[in-house]
């Protein structure tokens, strides 16, 4: 039986070839006779540095009826344009089925938008209504909501000025001639190959170009050339076939002095060849709350973490720490400043009144960026009345993160205090970046607070860091005389209760193990944070062993104390541990290798066909496999939990 993800294809490909086969029949596709020597004697082919007018200079490989079918225009006039001088003629389907518009091929009206002499603008379908346009892009739709739309197979796109075409370009099995003769000639431009990634995931990010080094209008197939790293919005300057060795969803030929990706470059960024690269743009509030302006030393330490798995991440602060263009102070734009108007309530996909992060992103990030920056804002809080909230929200295998720890009593007031602001801030950065690269609460599921998952997703570790010593052994030579897995583990199970008693754990005071003087916790400059490498043994609800601690060895006399009971329970037993001790059934809980598993180069899933939207979902669900438009076109989202009413209250006591 055919799949969905079959189904859907055959259904925008029939189309196609219903429209061939009649166009055929009726004697269509005249354009596409004639020679190429008539064409040369009535326009002889002007140079590319003296080529000028307004010209279809991309077109998006679109592998499905409802991601947003994209191509880009380019204005080599020589002045500024109007956009709604120009119309665009293609075919037309319903974003929602599938089904293709009667007649099926529309003409679409654009809209005033100014294009700069040699400005790019990237016209893309409107398959959703969360789409914002901006300076960049701009989505389009007829009045019944019909968008255009190709298929990997066939496909065209007409450029009209009064009527007349202004340029034109027809690939695979399409056959539909241009309104004006003469402006096809010859063989059509390959269809858009199936490529798979190493996962056997299709690679959406691949588009014919007309490439900058060779800018020509023979209208012919000779135009153009079909490339694996698209460029929407920026210069055409990636060449067929470059390689992408490190999995990072940036091509070789970028990460050497003198290459640049869309416009952009990478190299006097950092970007190296042998290394996996990793570019965020970072925006943040303007606000007196410590919280959300970004503090240097936490970017630094979520680049430290990245750095020991030959993983260099490049944040983009604009001016905050550096007036000029600095790679090692998180400059990467110049004199520009990344500060954004203060707005009490931010969110991922709104559905309330608050504010959109995508509004924010689509006034202040350059387009070209698309295709290889993350989006981070700092912003100050999830809540309506702009109260503290959960310290963030992203996309599961997304561009887009939000941190907000507005109203959080974080300060600089002394050097413990400034330890703790940095390290929640870089805890929660890199747990809200672990989701947009693939990574769940769990690791590959969404259940939390599994002591022996060893990583920052983990709620029992984001917020008070990573036990220094996992065996338990240091419980010897700390203090309190707890381990720091204990510690951490008592301080959740705390976390959970209304009204405890002074003593929770019997004979030992709650306050032994508070945040601020947690052993290696976010009071202290040795905080550690990091994603896991899968190593930890499993750990059975249903047969918990206290002697194994968190699967990582054991140290002498050391215990995980999972009953709560303040001593070393010998033998085996049953205790819920996981989902807030609310769960109803014993859970066998298993490490992940987050590092092993993280995806970087989102762009070449469909979860980021360049349709610019933001989240679309509030289910925590990841996929199995990543992202299919085909079956859900809102990518999943990850909510954080409320911060415990404990925390917030210390924080305050210590913050007055």
């Amino acid at each position: 039986m055919e799949s969905l993800l079959e189904q859907s294809r055959k259904l925008v490909v029939a189309g196609t070839l219903l429209t061939t086969l009649l166009l055929t029949a009726c004697g269509g596709g005249g354009g596409g006779d004639s020679s190429p020597s008539q064409a040369a004697a009535v326009t002889p082919v002007p140079t590319p540095a003296t080529l000028t007018g307004v010209f279809i200079s991309e077109v998006g490989n679109n592998a499905y009826y409802n991601t947003a079918a994209w191509f880009e225009i380019y204005n080599k006039t020589g002045h500024a344009i109007d956009l709604a001088s120009y119309s665009v003629r293609t075919r037309a389907i319903n974003p929602d089925n599938g089904t293709p518009a009667a007649p099926a091929i529309e003409t679409f009206a654009l809209p005033h938008l100014t294009i700069p002499d040699q400005g790019r603008v990237v016209v893309a379908s409107k398959v959703d209504p969360t789409l914002v346009n901006n300076s960049n892009v701009t989505y389009i739709s007829d009045a019944s909501g019909y968008v255009p739309s190709w298929s990997t197979a066939a496909g065209f796109v007409e450029l009209l000025a009064n009527g007349k075409t202004t340029d034109f370009v027809r690939f695979g099995s399409e056959s539909t001639a241009p309104i004006s003769s003469g402006m096809w000639i010859g063989a059509n431009v390959p269809a858009f190959a199936k490529t798979s990634d190493v996962n056997g995931i299709n690679t959406l990010s691949s588009s014919i170009v007309r490439l900058d080094s060779n800018f020509t209008q023979t209208h012919t197939s000779t135009d153009w050339t079909a490339v694996n790293f698209s460029t929407p919005g920026g210069p055409n300057d990636v060449g067929p076939g470059v390689v992408d060795s490190d999995a990072d969803g940036i091509p070789d030929s970028a990460k050497v002095s003198g290459g640049t990706y869309s416009g952009i470059d990478l190299y006097s960024m950092g970007a190296r060849p042998g290394q996996r690269d990793l570019f965020i743009q970072v925006d943040y509030m303007n606000s007196t709350d410590p919280g959300i302006t970004p503090q240097q030393q936490a970017l630094q330490n979520v680049v430290a973490a990245f750095r020991a798995h030959n993983i260099a991440v490049h944040f983009d602060a604009g001016n905050l720490f550096a007036a000029a263009f600095d790679p090692v102070n998180f400059n990467l734009s110049g004199a520009v400043s990344n500060k954004r108007a203060l707005v009490p309530c931010t969110t991922v996909y709104s559905t309330s009144q608050c504010t959109d992060v995508n509004t924010i992103k689509s006034a202040a990030f350059d387009y070209r960026r698309k295709a290889m920056f993350r989006y981070l804002l700092m912003a100050n809080s999830q809540n309506l009345d702009g109260s503290y909230s959960s310290s963030g929200v992203a996309e599961l295998l997304g561009p887009d993160l939000v941190v907000t720890l507005g109203g959080w009593n974080l300060n600089t007031n002394n050097a413990a205090n400034t330890n703790m602001l940095v390290n929640y801030q870089a805890a929660t950065i890199m747990h809200e970046l672990g989701h947009t690269l693939g990574l769940q609460h769990g690791g590959d599921e969404s259940t939390n607070y599994k002591p022996n998952y060893y990583s920052v997703m983990n709620y029992m570790y984001q917020l008070y860091g990573l036990p220094k010593d996992p065996t338990g052994a240091d419980q010897a030579t700390n203090s309190n005389g707890l381990s720091e897995v204990n510690e951490r583990y008592y301080l959740y199970s705390l976390s959970l209760q209304s009204n405890p008693p002074a003593q929770f754990v019997p004979g030992i005071n709650n306050t032994a193990y508070y945040p601020a003087v947690m052993h290696d916790g976010p009071a202290t400059t040795t905080f550690k944070m990091d994603y896991s490498d899968g190593t930890g043994a499993l750990l059975d609800e249903n047969l918990l062993n206290e002697s194994l601690v968190i699967g990582r060895g054991a140290g002498a006399n050391a215990y995980g104390d999972w009953d709560l009971n303040g001593h070393n329970t010998t033998g085996t037993y049953r205790f819920h541990i996981v989902d807030e001790g609310m769960d109803t059934s014993f859970t066998q809980m298993h490490d992940y290798n987050d590092w092993a598993n993280l995806v970087l180069a989102i762009n070449k899933y469909g979860v980021a066909h360049f349709n610019g939207a933001s989240i679309k979902s509030a289910s925590s669900a990841l996929p199995s496999t990543p992202y299919d438009p085909v079956f859900n076109t809102r990518r999943p989202l990850a909510r954080e939990d409320a911060p415990p009413a404990l925390l917030i209250k210390h924080l305050r006591a210590l913050n007055p």
